[in-house]
């Protein structure tokens, strides 16, 4: 339920800090670029993602402490976040995703390998316990409800498929399943504004899927795939991380994230190993992607945000999990070009970026 008015210029960032168990605030100006520690930040046991209700003015960090959790904070007109509840919910969390109407709030598990609904009450409290879940596959990765609020989508990395279900409050129906290549590890997905394509990007071999989906049935049917990890990264499929396995070593692929920018014209994703930020053109009748180019950025960026700017100039925030630092690009609203990062420091582990306009 973010929102962002067209005329606001500055934002709070809100950094997911896995390291420090913390939620750390920055402050972005769209206009000039520039980014700013606050030196404020806010206690998250476990935190690895987060969503914020523009409307109700909340923010919900999904935890994956012991017990696993949903904490609810508000946030205040000078910035700052302040508890407000916490609600368990049955497998650690590594992804989360609000219902448009704000009633119920969906958590996905990597580690349990399933999806939960939490229904949220008038005000946008949870309301226990979490309504019984789904196992979609291996390896939940991420849940992202369509902007009509009528499906969620689970993307499983270790079973390679993404599934489809229909939303009923906090319950959720399977109603179809797409399958990717084997081994390549469907990981997070990007609805664009209205809601008919679906962007998923894969961990292990960097694919990017362009999917139509059905409305009224929820489906996926395939439109594009295309490599976002281009020859001269120099780098080799990966595989799931878990501890049955070796750690991957750099030469691997190891893919995180993906955001539409500039009013859904330009996509960009993340590469671990390499440190790089891939962008495309995205068409705008169809949906499919062409390349534009690979660029440097924060070491390890394990998520990223786009924050609107005036003139169309977006910026890609990106935080690096392995530097401890959050770099702002600007993107060249005719080219999709990134310019050169202003980096900040964070907290240890920087892993999800949720920016909110003042």
């Amino acid at each position: 339920m973010t929102t962002h008015a067209a005329e606001t210029t500055v934002y709070d960032l809100y950094i997911a800090c896995a390291g420090d168990d913390r939620i750390d605030r920055l402050t972005f100006d769209a206009e000039t670029g520039a980014l700013a520690a606050t030196g404020e930040s806010f206690p998250a046991p476990g935190i690895r993602t987060s969503a914020y209700d523009a409307i109700r003015g909340l923010f919900y960090s999904g935890q994956s402490g012991t017990p696993a959790s949903v904490q609810v904070l508000r946030r205040h007109d000078d910035g700052s976040l302040s508890s407000v509840a916490t609600a368990e919910v049955p497998d650690k969390c590594v992804s989360v995703a609000l219902a448009p109407d704000g009633s119920a709030l969906f958590s996905a598990s990597y580690h349990g390998h399933t999806v939960h609904g939490l229904a949220l009450d008038a005000d946008g409290i949870p309301d226990p316990p979490a309504v019984a879940g789904d196992a979609p596959g291996e390896k939940a990765h991420s849940v992202l409800v369509s902007p009509d609020g009528a499906h969620a989508y689970v993307a499983s990395l270790g079973d390679d498929v993404v599934v489809a279900y229909e939303v009923d409050g906090a319950r959720l129906r399977e109603v179809s399943r797409v399958s990717s290549p084997a081994g390549s590890g469907p990981r997070h997905q990007r609805f664009n504004a209205a809601g008919d394509r679906l962007y998923v990007l894969h961990e292990m071999t960097g694919l990017v899927t362009v999917f139509a989906r059905d409305a009224v049935t929820g489906a996926l049917a395939e439109v594009q795939r295309v490599d976002a990890v281009p020859d001269a990264l120099d780098l080799v499929p990966g595989w799931a991380r878990d501890a049955t396995k070796p750690t991957p070593g750099l030469d691997r692929i190891w893919c995180a994230d993906l955001h539409l920018a500039a009013g859904g014209r330009y996509l960009y994703t993340t590469e671990r190993s390499t440190s790089t930020v891939t962008g495309f053109a995205v068409d705008a009748a169809t949906g499919e992607l062409e390349y534009v180019g690979t660029w440097a950025t924060e070491q390890q960026p394990r998520g990223a945000a786009v924050v609107p700017g005036a003139d169309g100039r977006d910026h890609l925030i990106v935080a690096g999990e392995a530097s401890g630092t959050v770099g702002a690009h600007q993107i060249d609203p005719a080219t999709g070009e990134l310019g050169a990062a202003e980096s900040v420091a964070t907290g240890a582990g920087p892993l999800w970026v949720e920016p909110v306009s003042r």
